[in-house]
Formats: structure tokens, C-alpha cells, sequence
């Protein structure tokens, strides 16, 4: 693979971060009491600690994070969880499901990322 390639695989995978810890924070502020705060911050804890590592797969690979790419993440997470809540109210069911599959959909990536 080129390096040309290999740095936008990662930098768009370290982005995909970005979006993920957004909702899950965002999930933590909704569920705040209940039995799924610890869920979702133990998975933020993860996701973290993976971006940490990927950080310095990048530094010694002399990647240079893409800073336009973090804010279209965020954008996307913004996004995401604005259709988030027209489907669905703060707490309802579907969107729950949504926001977890969206993370779900990213750790999978991830992980085909740490296999290749």
C-alpha cells in the first residue's frame, strides 16, 4: 500500500474516533443514573485508549494528524445525532439502538483496521 494511502487510512480512522467519543459523551449526558453511565464510559475509556494507540502507530509512521478531518468527524457526529433525535425522543428506544450501532459500526472498523 502507499504511504499516501496508509496515512489517510489511519487519519480517517483516528477522525472516526473523534465522532465516537462525541456520542458517547453525548449518551453519558442522557443516560447520566442509570445502569448504562457505566457502560458507556468504560467504552469511551476504550475508545481512548485505542486512539492513544493509533496515535503513536501514526508518530512513528511521521503522520501528521489531518485537523480538517477531526472537524468533518465532528460534523458527522453533529449530524448524526441530530437525525438521531427527529427519529426518536432523548431516551426512546430507537435511538439508543442508532447510537449504539454507530459505535458499534466504528469499533467493527477498527478492528479490521488493527488486522490489516
Amino acid at each position: 500500500m502507499n504511504n499516501q494511502y496508509l496515512a489517510t487510512y489511519l487519519i480517517d480512522h483516528l477522525a472516526g474516533s473523534v465522532a465516537a467519543l462525541e456520542l458517547l459523551e453525548e449518551l453519558k449526558a442522557t443516560y447520566a443514573g442509570t445502569a448504562l453511565t457505566n457502560f458507556f464510559t468504560q467504552l469511551q475509556t476504550d475508545i481512548a485508549a485505542d486512539r492513544e494507540e493509533l496515535q503513536t502507530l501514526m508518530d512513528r509512521l511521521q503522520i501528521v494528524e489531518s485537523q480538517p478531518r477531526k472537524v468533518i468527524a465532528w460534523l458527522a457526529e453533529k449530524s448524526i445525532a441530530l437525525k438521531l433525535r427527529v427519529d426518536d425522543n432523548a431516551c426512546g428506544p430507537l435511538r439508543l439502538l442508532e447510537s449504539l450501532e454507530a459505535v458499534a459500526l466504528g469499533i467493527h472498523g477498527k478492528s479490521g483496521m488493527w488486522q490489516s
